[in-house]
This record gives C-alpha cells, sequence and structure tokens, in this order.
C-alpha cells in the first residue's frame, strides 16, 4: 500500500501538506467557477459574455504558468507555491469588490488574477514528483491528485453557504472565502520542505525544449492533457448557467459541482496502482470512454440526472487522463529540464482550457446546451486514437513501457550531465543505449 510509505517527517510531510494544498486549489477553484459565470451573466452587457471572466481566469493561468515553472527553478517550489497562494487572496479581495462596484471589468481582472494563482497551484503534482522516488512516484502523485476530492464538499458548499453572507450583494461573501482558503493554504505551504536544485544542476540546460516536446510521449501526454482540460473546463464552466436557464435551484448546482468534484479525486487514490497494474495508456483510454460517456449525458436531456452523470463522467474521465499525462511528462525530462518542459506542457493545457471557457457561455445562449457536448467529441476521439498510437508504438500497449523509477527523471541524483546518444536512430526508435536506461544504467545517457 502506497500509504505504508508515509513518514510524518519528509515525505510524508510534504506529501500531505501538497495533498491537502491541492484540495485547497479545486475549492477555491469550484467556488469561483460556481459563482463567476452567474455574476458574470448580471453585469456583463451582453449574457452571453459571461463566462468572459472564466476564459480570463484560464487565460491568465496560461499567460504566467511558464514564467510560474521558470521562477520555482530558480528560487524553488516553496517560495513559488507562498506567491501563488498570496496571489489567490487578493484575487478573492478583487471578486468581493467587483460585486460591491457592480463591475464587469473588474470581474474580468479578477479572473486573470486567479489564473496567476491557479498557474502555480497546478505545479504541486510536479513537486511531490521532485522528491519522489522508484515505484512511489507514481503513487504519489496520484495520492497528491487525489486531494483534491474534499472540495467535493468544501467548495460547493462553501459557494452555497456564503452566498447572501455579505446581503445585499449576492456572492460577494464567497469571493471573501476564496480569501481565506486562499491565506490558509499560505500558511501551510510555510513548512513545505522541497529542496531547490542547486545551482551546478540549473547550469546544465539539458536538451533543446524543441527536441524534448517531440518525443511520442510528451505529444501524447499533452494531448490528453489539454483535451481532460478543454472538455471538462467547457462542460463545467457552462453547467451553473445552463442550470439556471433551466430554473434548476442553486443548491441542485451545488450538488452536481460536489459530485463532480469527487468524481475529479476519488480516483485518484487507485490511479497509480492501477497504471503500475495495467500500464498507463490502458488507464488514459478509460479515461477517454469516460469522457464519450459524459458527452452522451450531456446531449441526452436537461434534468438534473443529465447534468449529474455529464459532471460525474467527465470528472472520472479527467483524472485518469491527467494522472497519466502527469506521469508521461515527469519520466520525458531530467531535473535539468523540468522548468522547460512542465511549464510548456502547462501553457498548452492552459491555452486549450482558454478556448473552453471562451466558447461554453457563447454556445449555451447563441446554440443550445447539447452543442457543449456535441464539439467536445472530436478532440476526444483524437485522444483516445493517440493513446493507442502511442501504446502499440511502445510495445503492445499492456504496460507503460518505462518502468518506473527508471525514466531520465530520475537520473536526478546522479548529478550526470545530458548525453544525448547519437546512434543513428531516429528520434522515435529506441537505441541499445536507451534500452540499458530502461535497465537502470544511467551511464547510458538519457536514452531519447
Amino acid at each position: 500500500m502506497a500509504f505504508a510509505r508515509l513518514r510524518l517527517g519528509g515525505m510524508g510531510r510534504n506529501l500531505l501538506i501538497l495533498a491537502t494544498c491541492q484540495g485547497l486549489l479545486f475549492s477555491i477553484n469550484t467556488a469561483f467557477v460556481m459563482v463567476s459565470g452567474l455574476v458574470g451573466a448580471a453585469l456583463a452587457p451582453d449574457p452571453s459574455l459571461a463566462t468572459v471572466p472564466l476564459g480570463l481566469f484560464v487565460t491568465g493561468a496560461a499567460l504566467s504558468t511558464y514564467p510560474a515553472s521558470l521562477l520555482m527553478g530558480r528560487v524553488g517550489r516553496r517560495l513559488g507555491f507562498l506567491i501563488g497562494a498570496a496571489v489567490g487572496f487578493y484575487g478573492g479581495v478583487l471578486g468581493a469588490w467587483s460585486v460591491a462596484a457592480g463591475s464587469f471589468e473588474l470581474l474580468c481582472f479578477t479572473g486573470l488574477f486567479m489564473g496567476v494563482y491557479f498557474a502555480f497551484g497546478q505545479y504541486y503534482r510536479f513537486a511531490i514528483a521532485d522528491v519522489a522516488t522508484g515505484t512511489f512516484r507514481r503513487h504519489a502523485v496520484s495520492i497528491v491528485l487525489a486531494g483534491g476530492v474534499f472540495s467535493g464538499i468544501l467548495g460547493p458548499h462553501s459557494a452555497d453557504w456564503s452566498r447572501d453572507l455579505l446581503a445585499p450583494w449576492i456572492f460577494m461573501g464567497t469571493y471573501a472565502v476564496v480569501s481565506a482558503l486562499a491565506y490558509v493554504k499560505f500558511l501551510l505551504l510555510v513548512f513545505i520542505d522541497i529542496p531547490t536544485p542547486p545551482r551546478a544542476a540549473r547550469r546544465r540546460a539539458g536538451r533543446p525544449l524543441g527536441e524534448i516536446v517531440r518525443q511520442p510521449r510528451f505529444v501524447v501526454a499533452a494531448v490528453a492533457g489539454m483535451v481532460g482540460w478543454a472538455a471538462m473546463n467547457q462542460l463545467m464552466m457552462g453547467a451553473p448557467i445552463a442550470m439556471r436557464i433551466c430554473s434548476l435551484p442553486f443548491s441542485d448546482t451545488a450538488f452536481v459541482m460536489q459530485w463532480h468534484n469527487f468524481a475529479m479525486f476519488l480516483p485518484g487514490f487507485a490511479a497509480g496502482a492501477l497504471i503500475n497494474r495495467y500500464g498507463v495508456h490502458n488507464v488514459m483510454l478509460w479515461g477517454a470512454l469516460m469522457m464519450f460517456g459524459s458527452v452522451a449525458a450531456v446531449v441526452s436531456g436537461i434534468d438534473l440526472w443529465n447534468f449529474w452523470w455529464g459532471g460525474f463522467l467527465v470528472g472520472t474521465g479527467w483524472c485518469f487522463l491527467f494522472v497519466g499525462a502527469t506521469i508521461l511528462i515527469t519520466e520525458c525530462c531530467t531535473v535539468q529540464e523540468q522548468s522547460r518542459t512542465q511549464g510548456f506542457n502547462d501553457f498548452l493545457v492552459f491555452a486549450a482550457q482558454a478556448v473552453g471557457a471562451f466558447s461554453s457561455g457563447v454556445l449555451i445562449y447563441r446554440v443550445g446546451w447539447a452543442s457543449v457536448g456535441y464539439t467536445l467529441l472530436p478532440i476526444i476521439l483524437l485522444t483516445a486514437g493517440a493513446t493507442i498510437w502511442l501504446a502499440f508504438r511502445e510495445g503492445g500497449g499492456s504496460r507503460s513501457r518505462r518502468a518506473p523509477g527508471s525514466g531520465p527523471g530520475d537520473m536526478r541524483s546522479s548529478g550526470a550531465p545530458i548525453a544525448r546518444v547519437r546512434s543513428g536512430a531516429s528520434p522515435g526508435e529506441r537505441s541499445p543505449a536507451s534500452a540499458s536506461v530502461d535497465r537502470g544504467d544511467t551511464s547510458a545517457g538519457d536514452g531519447f
């Protein structure tokens, strides 16, 4: 069992703090998403612009995720995460101010500000991979992501409870709660202990970014992450608006979002073990199938249970796709390359999210709720096809090709510079040198 490896100090403390902060991250995000579309619809000059603040939320994340990764590569994870939590605190203050002032423009700026906060929080999963080793790394990544499970209770209920907290300003209290939760997260992150990469390691640049991102593993991981997030954003950022149009009470919206969050994170407790047993490709394919099921639920009706099944299945699909994609990314790069690789990957993911967020409101008001689901079918099919292709390319797809703990990301302690294996093979072929890396011989180079 993965939990048997925990200790009160060191790794165990980092894991517990990061898992808790993951829950707070998504509690804040859930509350923000639940109310900002509704506040946007009330303040915007045209209701179809209701999700523009949410689109700017994702845009802010996309613009800041790469600089955030580079900053943490220089100053360390701890200081970077503290900066992100502080930004989240002031983002909640701005949101409350926008409600009090009745300003749609200020609400849009709040979205950008909260996007910066979210960009820093997205690196919790990579932070634990920095210190976890061997087969436990996959468990550790999935446990941190699974830490978001309590956001299924805290996020929706805090939004529902605080709706009229500062009446007569509806939802102003929710933004105050956002600030309070970000402050709690700041206090927790003070106690995290993840070493900053030594200067010598940072000076070794590793491979060019273009070479890293051309790896088939990186391509498929990026596609899976982009589609998982874009599909979830398009459905769940539009769901509160669609449910209101369908005359469903806000308590029903909280119910749907609660179970959606449970579906996002509960499978994470087992995702690492499932990947080790059945292979990363198979688990990602299960995620794509869940996404297809979510679309089927969305397009088949507008009752409460259509929204519930749509949110539940898209959350489960996101979990399997995102955990699988994260593990593939960590096995594509070394410590010298991780800041650029992770930053570029998350930039692509956030850019895809922005498309989903901006399009959701327009599709709902101009075409209809079912169109939100239909437009996702091609990209989900693309993800499934890309995963199947990678599975067969890496040897039949039953197990992940690279053994846990033997990828280039695990050569962290060797201190050896990155050596490009030049055996005459194309980038996609496996050379004898790369095979020796899989056997644990780090002297053979990185194998790509």
